[in-house]
């Protein structure tokens, strides 16, 4: 009896693994009349828990690198203010998931993200694979500046869009 109840739980165990971030692209994009703005950050971090369908997500502010310094500068002092708002959060469930597989397949993440002091909630569609013991995953979202309070001067609306396009793009390996 004891063998039968070791093979039913062992099963049940191998699913229920957390993962966490190995490497990743955080990219986000500005298309506006004057000028694109595109900066990018490899320092997402997080963990995604496949049994409870619960993830958490965090990236330092001040890691985004843009193709100038005054750009950088403007982005962190005046527009994100970084010394505030140190960290952009993302937390919550997997509303329709599967256990990974090595078959594209396409998630709904609901949850609440920070930006800027200001939580929203939010659902991002996340597409994910599992390759050998790795999960790769991409997502594209839009994020509306003044739905986090993100004051854009009026001599300078024409160099920022309204809404920014942002891509994620990574690789989640088991926490051990």
């Amino acid at each position: 009896m004891k063998k039968i109840l070791i093979l039913v739980v062992v099963p049940i165990f191998l699913f229920s693994q957390k993962y966490t971030v190995d490497n990743s692209t955080v990219t986000f994009f500005s298309s506006a009349p004057i000028e694109d703005i595109k900066a990018e950050s490899s320092n997402l971090q997080g963990v995604v828990d496949f049994s409870s369908n619960e993830f958490f997500f965090r990236i330092p502010i001040n890691s985004f690198i843009f193709p100038s310094s005054l750009m950088q500068q403007h982005f962190n002092e005046s527009y994100l203010e970084s010394h505030l708002y140190p960290l952009s959060i993302f937390k919550g469930n997997i509303d329709n998931q599967s256990s990974p597989s090595n078959k594209m397949q396409s998630i709904s993440n609901e949850g609440v993200i920070l930006i800027h002091g200001i939580e929203k909630n939010i659902i991002i569609e996340t597409d994910l694979v599992l390759k050998n013991d790795e999960i790769v995953f991409s997502s594209q979202f839009l994020i509306r500046l003044n739905d986090f309070d993100i004051k854009v001067p009026k001599m300078f609306v024409d160099n920022i869009a309204e809404v920014i396009e942002v891509s994620v793009k990574g690789t989640l390996v088991p926490l051990d």
